[in-house]
């Protein structure tokens, strides 16, 4: 996640400048002068050379002066707190807003974890368990072929069904969260889409250097959503995905020759920009009736 700027402290010493040497000499001059006519009035109605009236007035004054000069002095400290906070920031929100983006960033990371290991499960245990359904039946049918008909045509359907479960599990452990992310990077998920969907893709792939695996997911998610929604919904023959990034951003793109009209607030696409969002980034979409539909993600990879 990028870094809080560092603050300017600049305006916090000008405005320390406006107000603190004078209400501090003002505060030291009372604190001071009452402090010494108390005294003085001490000595006085301790030598009896004024009444105790007089000496009693003198030391209320002097009280009352000190008091007043030590809550000015309060109030004081609260302004210069209040302006350091303004203008320099509070630590304790600084820090707690790191706190949130890296816990937000853990959040990211464990739930495409928990996707890697879905996507083993269906590959290592559910997938391993229809081959051998699908040759299992494929055996049967064969010792069944010459004394059973009936028998020979349902061993036919169940192998159809499991060769049609197959290639379903493949599509959605793909789309889960493709393996070959982690093994070859962000441009071979990328190519792999192609091999997804009956739509041709148009891939334009111009990176400087791999980025960081969370900016790379969001990318692919952006890009896959985009070519399952111009295969389903817009009519589009083609679809063009193009990845550029600099020293600090990486930009994706997707442009569908569509009918347009996707809605933003969709499940799908409101899906997106959070995850977009939740990596500093910013999610658009621009979709006018008849087309084209243009999709746009830009995420900060620079720590």
């Amino acid at each position: 996640m990028r870094d809080l700027p560092d603050r300017d402290p600049s305006g916090y010493l000008l405005g320390r400048l406006a107000y603190g040497p004078m209400a501090g000499f003002v505060i030291v001059l009372v604190l001071v002068a009452s402090a010494g006519y108390a005294g003085w009035g001490l000595v006085l109605l301790s030598t009896g050379r004024i009444p105790p009236a007089d000496g009693i007035v003198s030391l209320a004054i002097s009280a009352i002066a000190i008091y007043l000069a030590v809550r000015l002095a309060a109030i004081l400290g609260q302004w210069d707190v209040r302006l350091a906070l303004r203008t320099l920031g509070n630590d304790a929100a600084q820090n707690r807003l790191s706190e949130l983006r890296r816990t937000r960033a853990d959040v990211i990371a464990a739930i495409d974890d928990e996707r890697r290991r879905i996507e083993r499960a269906l590959h290592d245990d559910v997938q391993q368990r229809a081959v051998a359904l699908a040759l299992s039946i494929g055996r049967a049918r064969r010792k069944a072929e010459r004394a059973h008909g009936d028998l020979v045509a349902d061993l036919d359907h169940a192998v159809a069904q499991s060769q049609a479960l197959l290639a379903e599990l493949r599509d959605v452990a793909w789309r889960i969260y493709p393996a070959v992310l982690d093994e070859h990077g962000l441009a071979a998920a990328l190519e792999g889409l192609s091999a997804h969907t009956f739509l041709p893709v148009d891939l334009d792939v111009r990176i400087l250097s791999e980025p960081p695996h969370d900016v790379a997911a969001a990318m692919y998610y952006v890009a896959a959503e985009a070519v399952t929604n111009a295969t389903k919904h817009s009519g589009a023959n083609r679809v063009a995905v193009a990845v550029a990034s600099d020293e600090r951003t990486v930009t994706l793109t997707t442009v569908d020759n569509g009918s347009g009209g996707a809605d933003p607030s969709g499940t799908g696409l409101t899906g997106l920009q959070r995850r977009v969002a939740a990596l500093d980034g910013m999610f658009s979409v621009h979709s006018p009736p008849g087309g084209p539909t243009v999709l746009e993600a830009r995420i900060p990879c620079a720590s």
